[in-house]
C-alpha cells in the first residue's frame, strides 16, 4: 500500500498532483480506460484521497477540467483590452487558442467518450461552458455600447466555436501556409464584416 509522506506538501499541492495525473491518463486512456487506483499511483497519493477529496471518479474528472479551465483568466484579460471590438477580438481569439491548443488533450478525451460518458459528459462540458458565458457578458457589453448587434450568446457559440474547430481539426484538415496570426485575422474579420462581397 502506498504512503503519502507530508512533505510531499500542502492539500492544495495534492490537488495539483491529481489532476495532473488525472489529465495525463485521460489523454492516453480516455475515461473508461483510466482507473481511480491509476491516478492515485501517478499522483503519489492512496486511492483514498482520491475518495475524501472528490468522492467519485466522474467528480474527480469534472473538478480536472474545471481546474484546467481558463474561464477566470480570459475574465481577467477582458478589463485590459482596448475597447476597440476588432483589437479586442484578435486579442481574445490569441488568448483562446494557445489555451484551447494548450488543452487539446482533454478537448479530444472528452469527445472520444461522449456518448459513453452520460451523466459525466454533462459534466466535462460544464468548462466550455463557463468560457462561453464569459464570453457571452463580453458581447452583451459590445451590444450594449454599440460595437456590436445581434444575440450575444449565438454570438459567443459562433466565435468560440471557430476557435475550437481550427483547433481541433488543425492535424486532420490542415492548413498548410497559413500562420495562427493570418486564421485569427480572417476569423475576426470574417466575424465582424462576413465574408460577402462588398458592392
Amino acid at each position: 500500500m502506498l504512503h503519502e509522506t507530508p512533505a510531499r506538501g500542502s492539500s492544495e499541492e495534492t490537488r495539483k498532483r491529481i489532476f495532473s495525473a488525472t489529465r495525463q491518463l485521460l489523454a492516453k486512456k480516455g475515461r473508461k480506460g483510466t482507473t481511480t487506483r491509476e491516478i492515485a499511483e501517478l499522483a503519489g497519493v492512496n486511492e483514498a484521497t482520491l475518495f475524501r477529496h472528490f468522492g467519485s471518479k466522474d467528480a474527480l474528472i469534472e473538478a480536472c477540467m474545471i481546474h484546467f479551465c481558463p474561464a477566470d483568466n480570459l475574465r481577467e484579460l477582458l478589463p485590459r483590452l482596448s475597447g476597440s471590438a476588432e483589437e479586442d477580438l484578435r486579442a481574445i481569439a490569441h488568448f483562446m487558442t494557445e489555451r484551447m491548443e494548450s488543452l487539446r488533450d482533454l478537448i479530444l478525451a472528452t469527445f472520444t467518450e461522449e456518448d459513453q460518458w452520460s451523466t459525466a459528459g454533462d459534466a466535462a462540458w460544464r468548462a466550455p461552458a463557463m468560457i462561453k458565458q464569459v464570453l457571452t457578458d463580453y458581447m452583451a457589453s459590445q451590444v450594449q455600447r454599440g460595437e456590436l448587434e445581434g444575440d450575444p450568446v449565438l454570438m459567443a457559440r459562433l466565435f468560440m466555436g471557430m476557435i475550437f474547430a481550427y483547433v481541433v481539426g488543425r492535424k486532420r484538415m490542415g492548413y498548410p501556409g497559413y500562420t495562427v496570426d493570418r486564421i485569427i485575422d480572417f476569423n475576426v474579420n470574417a466575424f465582424l464584416n462576413g465574408v460577402r462581397k462588398k458592392n
